[in-house]
């Protein structure tokens, strides 16, 4: 059975939309609170109670439907990384039976006492294993920086959605860009804010919420979009910060990525 791809875009927003903004995959913690947390949400979202929330149901529809989708992410993602192809072993080892099992020989007890051997040190964790894979064997699509160094298995996959979410960490909020930018007054971003939170609306993003009740323009937004990914740290700075890939890599990398997407620009 085929493994549909899962989006780093498709987690992160997954986990806010049923967590809120706070959310991390490597935290650990939400994997035992997701039933939980996914039934919660869903109550305060079902369209039969649009009525007694005081809600409108097509709104409810939308927002419900989202906290499924969201559910159903983060539950194929608690399971486990998505599935990968197997390498190929190659010719020579196709067809090969399988090893036989040892049989572990009988202990015969000894009667003589035999010297005492020291105690070995403690061995050394062996170095992180990093697998090798055939350009041809990357996705046929273009990839970023990070989606390319997990397809090359250069990193796992929570490593590489925990990169994205510390870049994502970094950026200025697109309320306070608009304010540096004198789009909207220091007051103006708490009351989009609540009047969000009271739609119900919290998985919409803030500068698209705030065009939807027209605190801003289109044009604002992207603008402040623009300001805020210039104002972000690279992806390939979090992993060289955590000894996954050394400095005089990154460049390195960057070139595999540039002629991997030149193959696949379409």
């Amino acid at each position: 059975m085929k493994t549909r791809e899962i989006a780093i875009e498709d987690v992160i927003r997954a986990g806010r939309t049923l967590f809120g903004p706070a959310f991390a995959v490597g935290a650990g913690a939400w994997r035992e609170a997701l039933k939980e947390t996914y039934r919660r949400r869903a109550m305060e979202t079902h369209p039969d109670r649009a009525r007694a929330l005081g809600r409108r149901e097509a709104d409810l529809v939308r927002e419900f439907r989202a906290v499924s989708d969201a559910y159903r992410i983060l539950s194929a993602l608690r399971a486990g990384p998505p599935e990968t192809r197997p390498r190929d072993p190659g010719p020579s080892a196709r067809g090969r039976a399988p090893a036989p099992a040892v049989r572990p020989r009988p202990v015969r007890a000894d009667t003589t006492a035999a010297p005492a051997r020291p105690a070995a040190p403690p061995r050394a964790a062996p170095p992180r294993v990093r697998a090798s894979v055939a350009p041809e064997d990357l996705p046929r699509r273009r990839l970023r920086f990070a989606e390319y160094l997990y397809y090359s298995g250069r990193v796992r996959w929570s490593e590489l959605v925990e990169a994205i979410a510390w870049q994502r960490s970094q950026r200025p909020p697109v309320g306070r860009i608009a304010v540096e930018l004198g789009y909207l007054a220091h007051d103006d971003v708490g009351v989009i804010l609540e009047r969000r939170r009271l739609a119900g609306a919290i998985a919409i993003p803030f500068g698209e919420w705030a065009v939807r009740i027209g605190y801003l323009t289109q044009f604002q937004v992207l603008a402040a979009l623009g300001r805020q990914l210039r104002g972000q740290r690279r992806i390939g700075q979090y992993f060289v910060e955590r000894g996954l890939l050394g400095p005089d890599e990154l460049e390195d990398v960057r070139h595999r990525v540039l002629g991997h997407n030149t193959r696949h620009a379409r």
